[in-house]
């Protein structure tokens, strides 16, 4: 059974699968990211709510 785990990626925070057998940190590196959080989550749905409450990964300009 996949798990699911959020990633850091040069475009910001995004979901990875985690194959049974495999470490979180092992699938973020194999998509190009970085753990960021290391709960597990058991479905794409759940990570994806998790997600949507993380705060941007890129801070925001202030316009003059």
């Amino acid at each position: 059974m996949i798990e699911y785990v959020i990633i850091e990626t040069d475009h910001g925070y995004t979901i990875a699968g985690v194959p049974e057998g495999s470490d979180a940190e092992t699938a973020a590196k194999a998509a190009g990211g970085v753990l960021v959080d290391d709960a597990r989550y058991r479905t794409f749905d759940a990570a994806q709510d998790a997600l949507a409450a993380f705060p941007s990964p890129f801070p925001e300009k202030a316009l003059e």
